[in-house]
């Protein structure tokens, strides 16, 4: 897995020239726009190189954002975008998505982007596990993953994503993603479609 970093951490940000150009349309936008509580505590696992842990640190100066990954390389550069863009109020750890060491419901808000697709079943459910249980009863998991656009332009451009990405990436694109969470004791409070990825907002079933 670190090697495979290694070499990501070159093209991560890449993502967001080729993919979410469009801000308005861009989910890391709409993702940061679904926090409600402008003071929230903030989780943001694998957080690769901080793009939304540092957009939510610079909408919402009153919250607390932790930008977890497992990969220093990646989280270096997190750092250096923190310290370049003047926010104090976002920090990064080295760990474990799967065991982050943190209390149970200690987080309002969970952040998983871009990073199911990539994992095989029993790491989701490892990692959606311990997502659930870092997350306080009333708060939310926020989740930013790929869709298959319907525009030919953005098709074509998408098909180049599909031979760089991993084999479980095919499967999950066919998930009926309310179904997938529920499996998991979440409920999808709310979706909304945006360039190349939908924003979902889960809660823990009650």
């Amino acid at each position: 897995m670190e090697i495979r970093y290694r070499s990501a951490t070159f093209i991560y940000d890449l993502l967001d020239v080729i993919y979410f150009r469009n801000k308005q349309r861009s989910p890391r936008t709409v993702l940061s726009g679904f926090i409600s509580n402008p003071a929230a505590r903030v989780l943001d696992v694998c957080a690769g190189t901080g793009s939304n842990s540092l957009l939510i640190a610079q909408r919402y100066p009153n919250a607390q954002i932790t930008a977890l990954d497992s990969s220093e390389n990646m989280l270096k550069i997190a750092d250096s975008k923190f310290h370049k863009a003047g926010v104090g109020n976002a920090e990064t750890v080295v760990a474990d998505a799967c065991d982050t060491g943190y209390d149970d419901n200690t987080f309002d808000v969970v952040i998983l982007s871009l990073v199911l697709h990539e994992l095989d079943s029993d790491l989701q459910r490892a990692m959606l596990t311990e997502s659930k249980r870092v997350l306080r009863d009333d708060g939310r998991i926020l989740i930013l993953e790929w869709e298959q656009p319907q525009k030919l332009f953005q098709r074509l451009k998408f098909s180049l994503l599909k031979l760089v990405e991993p084999a479980e990436f095919k499967c999950f694109l066919q998930k009926d993603l309310s179904e997938y969470f529920r499996s998991f004791g979440l409920i999808v409070l709310e979706k909304q479609s945006c360039d190349y990825s939908p924003v979902l907002v889960l809660s823990k079933r009650a």
